[in-house]
């Protein structure tokens, strides 16, 4: 046993643990969004489940959003992403004292979607049938395999 007991002369411990929560900090903050550190909720505090599927001629985008009503969900699209944002509410008959069990997400949810330059974004529909989101971004007629006559030169 010749090594030292403690990591050296200059050791603070409470200086370390300062940093360490410095550091945990700023990783929640980087990977929840500003205020989860203090418990705060961030933007988007759970992230809805999705498939996505591709064809010839669209992309279709399935969003579980089981008992959230349509007011309460936002569709958007900007800059070449599709955001899907908004809020489910817990049952107004559960009591937080009688609770025993809780596994579903309430509260803010966002899903960002980076889309493929071949989307038409004007011509973007969205459905809502028993719980799911459906999206259809059909692909510009441009966005197709064309072929091209090479001429003699």
């Amino acid at each position: 046993m010749g090594g030292q007991p403690w990591p050296g002369p200059g050791w603070d411990p409470v200086g370390d643990l300062a940093v360490i929560k410095q550091e945990m900090n700023r990783l929640f903050e980087n990977l929840l969004g500003p205020g989860a550190a203090q418990g705060r909720p961030a933007e988007g505090a759970w992230a809805p489940p999705v498939d996505v599927c591709e064809t010839r001629d669209e992309l279709r985008v399935l969003v579980e959003l089981p008992g959230i009503s349509l007011s309460q969900v936002k569709l958007e699209i900007a800059e070449g992403v599709l955001t899907v944002r908004g809020e489910r509410h817990p049952e107004s008959a559960f009591r937080q004292d009688q609770l025993q069990r809780m596994e579903c997400h309430y509260g803010l949810f966002v899903r960002r979607l980076s889309l493929p330059s071949v989307v038409d974004a004007d011509h973007v529909r969205a459905s809502y049938r028993d719980g799911v989101l459906e999206i259809r971004l059909p692909k510009r007629q441009e966005a197709g395999v064309r072929t091209i006559a090479i001429e003699k030169a």
